[in-house]
C-alpha cells in the first residue's frame, strides 16, 4: 500500500502547471541534499570509495566552504561564502547516491527489499499470512537497526 501511495503522490505533480514528476523529482533530490552533512559525506568518499588526496582536497573546499562571486552586468564582486551547495550543481545527485550508499548496504544486510528514489526510501518484505507476527516484528527490529 506504502508503494502505491507513494508513486500516486509522484503522478499527482504532473497536473500541476508547469510541473511534473521530473521536476517533482528533482526538488526532491535538491532539497535532500541541502539536507546531508556534507564532513559524512567527505569520510564516505574517502572510506567508501576510495577517493584521497588532491581530488578529496578539491570535494571539501566545494562542500565545506563554498564562494562565488556575484556578476552584475560586467561588474564582479569578490568572492562570499555560502553554508550550502547550490542546488541544481551537476554533481548534487551522483553525491546524494555515493551518501546513501551504506543505508541500502544496511538494508540488503537486513534481509529486506528496498527502492531508493532521491530522498525517499522505500522497504518491502514478503511473506506467508501464516508467519505475519514473525515478519512484522523482523520489520520492525531492522527498522530500528536502520534508524540508529
Amino acid at each position: 500500500m506504502s508503494v502505491v501511495c507513494t508513486l500516486l503522490g509522484r503522478l499527482n505533480s504532473a497536473y500541476c502547471k508547469h510541473h511534473s514528476t521530473e521536476t517533482a523529482l528533482l526538488y526532491d533530490l535538491s532539497a535532500a541534499f541541502d539536507t546531508i552533512k556534507h564532513n559524512i559525506l567527505i569520510t564516505r568518499l574517502s572510506s567508501w570509495f576510495g577517493i584521497h588526496g588532491s581530488v578529496l582536497c578539491w570535494f571539501k573546499s566545494y562542500l565545506l566552504s563554498p564562494s562565488f562571486p556575484v556578476k552584475c552586468d560586467s561588474n564582479l564582486s569578490s568572492f562570499h561564502t555560502s553554508s550550502c551547495v547550490p542546488q541544481g550543481s551537476v554533481l548534487g545527485p551522483l553525491l546524494f547516491i555515493m551518501y546513501t550508499t551504506p543505508l541500502s548496504t544496511l538494508i540488503s544486510s537486513l534481509s529486506l527489499n528496498h527502492h531508493l528514489q532521491a530522498d525517499d526510501t522505500q522497504l518491502f518484505i514478503s511473506f506467508h499470512p501464516l508467519n505475519f507476527d514473525s515478519s512484522i516484528s523482523h520489520l520492525q527490529n531492522s527498522l530500528q537497526q536502520i534508524y540508529t
